[in-house]
């Protein structure tokens, strides 16, 4: 290297440590994140938007106490100009639900908010009718003696709780 390079190179060095460069441009953050930040803990705290599944929570207050025992919210439809709700409900329950729509509507729009939910459609669905609770009656000491007499020879653990399992419900049946 010469003299003369060896110099220009030592000029432009010092000339780049004493020259300082803007501090690099930083976009704006993402507004959809922004948003998230704020609506998140808001969301836990009120529930989740307007959602079907968030109505669940204020069923019986929109709806009252006899409908909404068999009446559930399936899903919104519709955009800006106002939505569907779509309703299940079992067959003769849905024509009545559908003329209590007027009033079902105002009391959902007081949730929502002026005139979020225009119509409501109700989609009819089977009758689900409750089980009946009886209590369970255990084997008389006679069938116990049986059953236990019965698995007495077998030796696979498993195999035998499977089997007096399967007893008992056959015995209980059967009495």
């Amino acid at each position: 290297m010469s003299e003369d390079s060896r110099k220009k190179r030592q000029k432009l060095t010092q000339w780049v440590e004493t020259q300082r460069g803007r501090p690099q441009y930083r976009a704006a953050p993402n507004a959809g994140l922004a948003v998230s930040k704020v609506m998140r803990p808001l969301a836990k705290k009120h529930g989740s938007g307007s959602s079907a599944v968030a109505l669940e929570k204020i069923w019986p207050e929109i709806m009252g106490p006899r409908w909404s025992k068999i009446s559930s919210p399936v899903r919104f439809l519709g955009g800006r100009g106002g939505r569907t709700l779509i309703i299940s409900a079992p067959g003769p329950a849905a024509s009545l639900i559908l003329a209590q729509s007027g009033p079902i509507i105002e009391r959902l729009n007081a949730h929502l908010g002026s005139s979020h939910v225009t119509r409501i459609k109700v989609v009819q669905s089977r009758m689900t009718i409750p089980p009946r609770t009886q209590p369970k009656a255990g084997l008389a000491p006679r069938q116990e003696a049986e059953l236990r007499d019965g698995l007495s020879g077998v030796k696979h653990k498993d195999l035998k709780q499977a089997l007096e399992k399967m007893g008992r419900h056959v015995l209980s049946k059967g009495s």
